[in-house]
Parts: structure tokens; sequence; C-alpha cells
């Protein structure tokens, strides 16, 4: 009696890791293969949003089409395929995404707070708001228009594209950012969070004021 008893306390720990085990190699063969178009339907909700956040998948299918929002958050998806097409929202928070690339549509905004996007591309297309916090971005493209409020707290950029047309506030706190461009225009507020900037724009159109 006494010996069953240590026998079957001593298996338990050792269960307890083959257990552990075999679900880390699941979760790693899911995100090795990918997500395909069956699997998708089982994160799909009635309106059309593709809810992938926490899960182990490193990839999306070509010829996506969401017909509400893609929420990516704390996946380990490094890209979006070209040809996605997301009617609705962007949602990467805390993320791998590391590249999104042109040619992208995305009608909604776009949420990428914790991504690691460090260049934003020319022609991605989006139809709401950029939300940059947190990353380590480093370039937008020239003459980008933001349809809504530009974040760029608390990252590496030094500099904002020349032309830059943002249709909501600009948040800018924490950047490197100390100098804006010749030219450019904010329909709402300009955040400055703090930063000092040493020089302002020639042609300088701001609907809103400066709070600093």
């Amino acid at each position: 009696m006494f010996n069953m008893f240590i026998f079957r306390y001593a298996v338990h720990p050792l269960l307890t890791v083959v257990l552990g085990l075999l679900t880390f190699s699941f979760a790693q063969i899911a995100a090795a293969q990918g997500l395909n178009h069956y699997q998708i339907l089982n994160y799909l909700d009635n309106y059309g949003n593709l809810d992938l956040s926490g899960k182990p998948f490193a990839e999306l299918p070509s010829g996506l089409v969401i017909k509400r929002d893609l929420d990516i958050s704390r996946t380990p998806i490094r890209t979006l395929p070209r040809d996605i097409d997301i009617q609705g929202a962007l949602i990467a928070t805390n993320c791998q995404l590391a590249t999104v690339p042109p040619g992208i549509k995305i009608k909604g905004y776009a949420n990428l707070l914790g991504s690691q996007i460090k260049r934003w591309s020319r022609g991605v297309r989006v139809g709401g708001y950029l939300n940059f916090t947190d990353t380590p971005l480093e370039k937008l493209p020239a003459r980008l228009r933001v349809k809504g409020d530009l974040s760029v707290i608390r990252t590496p950029l030094t500099e904002l594209p020349d032309g830059l047309i943002v249709e909501g506030n600009l948040y800018i706190g924490g950047s490197g950012i100390h100098a804006f461009p010749e030219t450019m225009t904010v329909k709402g507020n300009i955040y400055l969070g703090g930063n000092t900037i040493k020089k302002w724009p020639k042609n300088l159109t701001l609907d809103g004021a400066v709070a600093r």
C-alpha cells in the first residue's frame, strides 16, 4: 500500500511535464502551419469580425476578405498577405507584426500599439486613425494622409514626413521628434506631450490648438 502511494505521487509530476510538452508542441505545429480558410470559421463571429487575439497562428492565408475587424493582438504574425481585404479595423496590439505591405486596404482604423512596425509602407490605405504608440517606428512615407488621429507616442521616430496631413489630432509625446517638416496640416490639436519643438513648419495649417 505504501509503495503504491509513493508510485502514484511520483508519477504525477512526470505526467504534468509530458502534458505540458505536448501542449507546447501542438502550439508550435499550429503556428508553423499557419491558419487555413477552414480554421478561420472557428474564430469568426456573426458580424464578420475575425478575432485571433492570443492565438499561436503565425500566418494568414492569401485572398482573405474580412467583412469587419481583424484582431491579431498578442500573436506571432509578422506580416499580412498582400491581397488581404480588411473591411473594418486592424487591431494589432502587442504583437510581432512588423510589415504591412503596400497596396493593402484597411477600411477602418489601424491600432498598432506595441507592435514591431519600424517603417510604414507607402500606399497602405487606412480609413481611420493610425496608432503607433510604443512601437520601434523609424520612418513614415512622404505626404502621408491620416484620416483620423496620428499617434507616435514613445517611438524612436525623429521626423514627420513633409506634406503630412492629419485629419484628427497629432500626438508626439515621448518620441524623438523635436522639429516639424516644412509643410504640415493638422485639422485637430497637436499634443506635444512634453517634447520641445525647435523648428516649426513654414507652412502650417492647424485648425485646433497646441497643447504642451
